[in-house]
């Protein structure tokens, strides 16, 4: 069963890191067409606002990009579900010490750290199970990445 587990964990982590790819290319990847397109002078709602005109998407068998929003100002939040998965099947510390490392990476090889740090954002990574239960958050800050 602990097999399973980590073969499970393993799998979503090579599919949110790819998901993290994707939802920052946005419209690009979507082919949206629409007035408002992805830049680096869009504010962080307006990005939002953009990213979500395409949700909810499906990466995987597994992993939906339910939204984006900007709760707060200079807030990004993404909010993914895990299709196939319970929170009582997660260890939400392993899942958290895997992806914040690969969302940092992620945001650096594409070079939208520089982007977000200019609004000193914050990131949210919000996950919730198969069944909407709040799984968890992982959380970068402007002077984390």
């Amino acid at each position: 069963m602990e097999q399973k587990k980590k073969k499970s964990l393993i799998g979503t982590a090579i599919t949110v890191a790819i998901m993290v790819i994707a939802v920052n290319f946005g419209s690009r990847l979507f082919k949206s067409k629409k007035e408002l397109t992805l830049s680096n002078e869009n504010t962080i709602a307006e990005r939002a606002e953009i990213m979500n005109k395409d949700c909810p998407f499906t990466f995987d068998s597994n992993t939906r990009l339910d939204s984006v929003t900007s709760p707060e100002k200079n807030v990004l939040r993404q909010n993914y579900t895990l299709l196939n998965d319970s929170k009582s099947d997660i260890d939400t510390q392993a899942f958290e010490d895997l992806f914040k490392p690969e969302f940092k990476k992620n945001l650096q090889n594409q070079n939208q750290a520089e982007y977000f740090k200019k609004y000193n954002a914050k990131l949210v990574y919000r996950f919730y199970d198969k069944d909407k239960n709040h799984v968890t958050d992982i959380v970068l800050n402007s002077n984390e990445y």
